[in-house]
C-alpha cells in the first residue's frame, strides 16, 4: 500500500501525518483480526467501516484539489505574460494531479476485506447483502457477479439473492453518469464502469436453477414471470422503433371478434383477415413464455388461488397484457369454478373491468385458450394439424355471442354474483355477495355527497338514475339477497352480523334486535363447543343496551348466554363472563345483591382462566364458512383489574376498612398466588401482559399507600407485615415477567424496575 498513500500525499490529497495515522490505524485493525483465541466479526465490520468512510474523506478532498486545479487554470489563461514552457509544465501537473493509482487503493481494499471476512465465517448472508449493496454503489460490477455467485452456493434456500442475481443479469445498474456519457469507460476511480446487464438467457438460467431447488416459492414463480413480461415490452419496443413508429400492441391484436369488425361488412376483405391472424399469432408467440411459466406455476402450486391472482396483478403493471390476464381468469374458472374463493376472484375481476370500461372481459380470448382442452376438441382433425380457416372463423364467431350474452344485461358483476348464489348456495357464498353490494353502496352513497366525482360511479348507473337512485337499488338486492339467503335455509353467524350491521346502518335497529333474538334461540337449541354463537349473544346484548325499552336487559341476555354456553368452550364462556361482569359494574346502583354475584363471577372466571390457551380464538379449517373472520382474543386481565379498581372505590368508614382490605388482597392474591394466570406469560396476548403489568402497579400502589385503621398498637408489626407483601408482589412480577423471555426490552426493563424497587424494599426492613 506505499506506492498508493505515497500517490495521495503527493497529490495533496492527504497529508504526511494523516498518512501515517491512516497507517497505524490499519495496523491495529490487522493486529486484532489476528487475535491468538478467535477472531470477532465485529473487528472486521469495523475495520470496513472505517475504510469506506476514509473513502469518502478521499472524495471530498480530491474534488477539492479539482477546484484548486481549476481556479490555477483559469488563473493562468488570464495571464497574458505567461511562458510556453511553464504552460506545458503547468498542464503536466495538473494531469498528474487529476487522478493516480491511490484512486482505486482503497476501493481495492475494502474488497480485499469483505473477501476475507467472508471466508473467515462462511459466507454469512448479512455480510453477503452488505458486501453486495458496497459493490452497487462503487458500481464494482464485477465483483457483484462473483458476490452472487458465492451467495446462491452458500445459501440456495434464500429466494432473494436468486431475484437480485437474476435483475442483475439483465437490468443491471446502469448509473445517470452512464447515460449522460459523462465518464470514460475507465472512470477517474479506475473501476471498470461497463455497463452491464441485458442478457435475457443468464437471467433465465438463474431463475430456472432457483425454481429446481425452490419450486413452491411464490414469490420466485412471480418475479420470474415480471421478468418475461419485461422482455416482451422490450420486443414490443424494439419493434416500434423498427417499423417506424407502428403501433402494433395486444389491443390492436384483438381484432378479430372486434367491434370493428362487428361495424364494417360482415364479408371482410381476404387479405385484411391474414394481416389480422398474422398479428393475433405473432402477439401469442411472444406471451407464450409467459403463459408457459404459469401453466408450470400452477402445476407446482395447485389449489392457491390467491397465487394465482398474483399474477393478474402483475400483469396490470405492464401494457398490452389483457390476453393473458384472461387466460389466467380462464384457468381460475375452470379450477375454482364450484369454490367461492373463484367466484369472488371472477366477480372482482368483471366489476374492475366494468370500473375501467371495459368489456367482454369475462371470456378468454381467441388462442389462449388450455392445450388440453383444445386437445381432442375435434375429432375429425389430425394431432399437429392447424385448423381450417373456416373452423376458426366458427370458433371466432361463437366467442364473440359469448362475449355479446355476457354484456348483454347491463351489469355482468350483479349477473354473476346471482349465477354464483345459485351455483354454490352456501353461507359463505351470500356473506361474500352481501359484501360486495355493500361496498356498492358505501362507494355510490360517497360519490353522491361529493358531485365533483359522480363520474368514478357511473358505470353503475342505468339509464335515467342518478347515484341516490343506484344506492336504492342496490340496497333493495341486499335486502333481496338476505331474503332468499334466509328462504333457502342457508345461514351462520357471520352472514348474520352482516345483516344486522346492515340494518343498524339503514336506522333498523328493532329489526336488528329482533333479528338476533331469533338467532340466539336457534343457535341454543343447537349448542356447538366452538365460540361463534357467543358473538351473537355479545351482539344481542350491546344493541339492548342502545335501545330505551327492550324485551330483554343486557345482563338478562347474557345471563341466557352463560346458560345457554357449554363450559367446555372454554374462551366462548370468557367472552360472555367477561362481559357480564362489565355491565354489572357500569350499573349505576351498588347493592349486596350485585356484589356477591361479582364476586361468583369472578372466581368462576379465575378457574376458567387456568392454562394457556384460552384467550386464543381456535384453528378452523379452509372449509369452514366463518374461517375468514377475525375475531378478538380474550382479555381477562383486563376484567381482573376494573374489578379491582372497582372493589376500591368504596367510601366505607374506618370500622370497615380493614374488612375492605382482606377483601382488596384476596382479590390479587387469587389472581397472583392462587392461580395458574399470574405465574407466567405463556399463551397472554401483548395487550394482556401491558394490562397485567398495570394490575401489579395498581397492587403495589394499593400496599405502599394503605393504612389498616388508625390503631397504634402492633404498629412495627403491620409496617413489617406491609414490606413482606411488597416483596413478594415485587418477586411475582419479576417472575411472572421473566417468563417473557428476552424477545423484548420492554420486559426487560419492567424485570429490572422492580428488581431495583425489591432492593430498595429489603434493605428499609
Amino acid at each position: 500500500m506505499v506506492p498508493h498513500l505515497k500517490d495521495l500525499q503527493d497529490r495533496s490529497i492527504f497529508t504526511p501525518s494523516e498518512i501515517t495515522s491512516i497507517v497505524e490505524r490499519r495496523r491495529k485493525s490487522e493486529y486484532l483480526l489476528h487475535r491468538r483465541n478467535s477472531a470477532r466479526k465485529s473487528d472486521y465490520l469495523r475495520y470496513i467501516e472505517d475504510e469506506i468512510m476514509l473513502e469518502k474523506l478521499r472524495k471530498l478532498r480530491k474534488e477539492k484539489v479539482l477546484l484548486e486545479l481549476k481556479a490555477e487554470r483559469e488563473a493562468r489563461y488570464n495571464n497574458n505574460n505567461s511562458d510556453d514552457e511553464d504552460s506545458d509544465d503547468n498542464e503536466k501537473q495538473a494531469a498528474y494531479k487529476t487522478s493516480g493509482s491511490g484512486d482505486s487503493h482503497i476501493i481495492r481494499h475494502i474488497h480485499y476485506i469483505y473477501q476475507r471476512t467472508l471466508r473467515k465465517f462462511h459466507y454469512p448472508l448479512d455480510i453477503l447483502l452488505n458486501y453486495a449493496n458496497f459493490a452497487k454503489d462503487v458500481k464494482s460490477f464485477k465483483h457483484l457477479s462473483r458476490i452472487y455467485a458465492q451467495g446462491i452456493q452458500y445459501h440456495p434456500r434464500e429466494v432473494g439473492l436468486w431475484i437480485e442475481a437474476s435483475s442483475f443479469e439483465y437490468f443491471g445498474y446502469v448509473a445517470q453518469d452512464y447515460e449522460n456519457n459523462s465518464l470514460s469507460k475507465k472512470g477517474d476511480e479506475g473501476i471498470d464502469s461497463k455497463v452491464v446487464g441485458s442478457s435475457i438467457s443468464n437471467a433465465r438460467i438463474l431463475m430456472q436453477r432457483a425454481l429446481r431447488i425452490n419450486k413452491n416459492s411464490e414469490e420466485l414463480w412471480n418475479q420470474y414471470f415480471s421478468l418475461e413480461l419485461h422482455y416482451i415490452q422490450k420486443l414490443w419496443g424494439r419493434q416500434q422503433v423498427l417499423e417506424g413508429g407502428v403501433d402494433v400492441t395486444v389491443g390492436d391484436l384483438s381484432g378479430i371478434g372486434s367491434a370493428d369488425e362487428e361495424e364494417g361488412d360482415e364479408e371482410e376483405d381476404e387479405e385484411k383477415q391474414e394481416e389480422k391472424h398474422a398479428k393475433w399469432t405473432q402477439s401469442l408467440t411472444t406471451l407464450l413464455p409467459s403463459q408457459i411459466i404459469y401453466k408450470n406455476a400452477i402445476k407446482a402450486l395447485p389449489t392457491n388461488i390467491q397465487f394465482r391472482l398474483k399474477f393478474i396483478e402483475t400483469c396490470r403493471q405492464f401494457p398490452n397484457t389483457e390476453m393473458l390476464i384472461s387466460y389466467i381468469m380462464d384457468s381460475i374458472t375452470r379450477d375454482f369454478g364450484s369454490s367461492v374463493e373463484g367466484w369472488v376472484a371472477r366477480i372482482s375481476f368483471v366489476e374492475e373491468g366494468m370500473m375501467n370500461g371495459e368489456e367482454g372481459i369475462e371470456v378468454g380470448l381467441l388462442g389462449m385458450d388450455n392445450e388440453e382442452e383444445e386437445g381432442g376438441s375435434d375429432d375429425d382433425e389430425e394431432e399437429g394439424e392447424r385448423p381450417t380457416k373456416k373452423a376458426r372463423v366458427e370458433k371466432e364467431e361463437s366467442n364473440e355471442l359469448v362475449v355479446a350474452a355476457a354484456v348483454s344485461s347491463g351489469d355482468a358483476a350483479l349477473d354473476l354474483l346471482q349465477e354464483a348464489l345459485e351455483a354454490v348456495p352456501t353461507s359463505k357464498m351470500y356473506l361474500e355477495g352481501a359484501r360486495f353490494l355493500r361496498l356498492r353502496i358505501q362507494r355510490l352513497v360517497t360519490e353522491d355527497g361529493d358531485e365533483g366525482k359522480e363520474e368514478d360511479v357511473s358505470y353503475l348507473l342505468q339509464a335515467n338514475e342518478d347515484a341516490e337512485g343506484a344506492a336504492q337499488r342496490h340496497v333493495h338486492l341486499l335486502e333481496e339477497l338476505y331474503a332468499q339467503a334466509a328462504d333457502k335455509n342457508v345461514t351462520s353467524v357471520s352472514l348474520t352480523l352482516d345483516q344486522v350491521d346492515f340494518l343498524l346502518s339503514t336506522d333498523q335497529i328493532t329489526k336488528a334486535y329482533n333479528l338476533l333474538s331469533i338467532a340466539t334461540a336457534m343457535a341454543s337449541s343447537t349448542p356447538t363447543i366452538d365460540d361463534n354463537n357467543a358473538r351473537l349473544w355479545l351482539r344481542w346484548a350491546e344493541i339492548s343496551s342502545q335501545m330505551e325499552e327492550p324485551s330483554f336487559s343486557s345482563t338478562k341476555i347474557l345471563h341466557k348466554a352463560l346458560l345457554s354456553t357449554s363450559i367446555h368452550s372454554r374462551r366462548a364462556h370468557n367472552l360472555i363472563l367477561t362481559e357480564l361482569i362489565q355491565q354489572l359494574m357500569m350499573k349505576p346502583t351498588r347493592t349486596a345483591k350485585v356484589d356477591d354475584e361479582l364476586k361468583s363471577l369472578f372466581q368462576k372466571l379465575i378457574l376458567l382462566s387456568q392454562g394457556s390457551d384460552y384467550s386464543m380464538p381456535a384453528k378452523k379449517s379452509e372449509d369452514d364458512d366463518e374461517a375468514d373472520e377475525e375475531e378478538d382474543t380474550v382479555n381477562v386481565a383486563s376484567t381482573f383489574l376494573a374489578y379491582l379498581k372497582y372493589t376500591m372505590d368504596t367510601k366505607d368508614d374506618n370500622a370497615q376498612r380493614n374488612k375492605q382490605e382482606d377483601v382488596i388482597r384476596s382479590i390479587y392474591s387469587s389472581v397472583l398466588y392462587h392461580s395458574n394466570y399470574g405465574k407466567s406469560c405463556s399463551g397472554k396476548t401483548g395487550e394482556e401482559l401491558l394490562t397485567m403489568k398495570s394490575f401489579f402497579d395498581l397492587c403495589i400502589e394499593y400496599e405502599k399507600t394503605s393504612r389498616s385503621g388508625n390503631a397504634k398498637k402492633n404498629k412495627k408489626g403491620k409496617k413489617k407485615a406491609k414490606k413482606l407483601r411488597l416483596c413478594k408482589l415485587y418477586e411475582t412480577g419479576i417472575g411472572f415477567f421473566e417468563s417473557c423471555g428476552g424477545g423484548s426490552s420492554l420486559w426487560r426493563n419492567i424485570v429490572d424496575g422492580y428488581t431495583r424497587e425489591l432492593q430498595d424494599v429489603k434493605y428499609s426492613l
